[in-house]
Parts: structure tokens; C-alpha cells; sequence
């Protein structure tokens, strides 16, 4: 794609702005409105312990201003991506039950890790 710099710069700078500008309206924000306003977006968000709540709004705005430094959106996709799957954890009581129950016994030795071919590695 051939985008002119200048348009491209201005782009950034006002990516950066917007993400500036949600992380202060949102540090400002009681937890709850915070919560309740991005729940509009990601309704999985009912799914988590209130008590992570407050941990999603801080990652989520965190991200977004990395995002908008440095121009990699894929930050902010990643901690949604991640936090949309803890949710999908706790919308499945049995899948919780057996990730967050204690392992029990021994499951033998661990086997040592082992050099990868350097084409393979490439392959990937």
C-alpha cells in the first residue's frame, strides 16, 4: 500500500492521541463506569471475577497507548485475544474446575529440551 508520510505520520500521532485520551478518560472513571463502558464492547467481560475487572480496564488501556506508540495494533489484539479467553475459562465450569485444581502426584521426569534444526526453525 503507498500512503504519502505525511498522512501516514498524522495517522499515528492521532492513534496515539485517541489512545491518550480513553486512558485518562478511563483512569478517571470509577472502576465500575470504566467496566460497564467496555462491556458495551466486549460483553465476555461479565464472564470474569469482578475482582479482574479492574486488572482488564489497566491492561486494556496500557496496550492501547503502546499500541498507538508504536504503531503495532497487534499489542492491543493480543490482550484482548487473551483476556476474551480467560473469560471463555470461566463460561465453562468444568474447564475451570480441572485448569485450577491442584496437579497431584508425580508425572515423571521431564525430558530435556532438544536443538531444533535450523531449516525447521526457519520452515516456521
Amino acid at each position: 500500500m503507498l500512503m504519502r508520510e505525511d498522512r501516514a505520520n498524522a495517522a499515528g500521532e492521532g492513534a496515539f492521541a485517541a489512545a491518550r485520551a480513553l486512558r485518562n478518560i478511563l483512569a478517571h472513571l470509577p472502576t465500575a463506569a470504566a467496566v460497564e463502558a467496555l462491556a458495551e464492547e466486549f460483553p465476555w467481560l461479565t464472564l470474569l471475577p469482578e475482582d479482574e475487572l479492574p486488572q482488564f480496564v489497566t491492561d486494556f488501556t496500557k496496550s492501547a497507548r503502546i499500541s498507538a506508540e508504536l504503531g503495532q495494533w497487534s499489542v492491543l489484539a493480543q490482550t484482548v485475544r487473551e483476556w476474551r479467553a480467560t473469560a471463555a475459562v470461566y463460561a465453562d465450569p468444568k474447564l475451570l474446575a480441572e485448569l485450577t485444581t491442584p496437579l497431584t502426584g508425580d508425572y515423571g521426569p521431564v525430558p530435556a529440551p532438544v536443538e531444533e534444526d535450523e531449516d525447521v526453525a526457519q520452515a516456521r
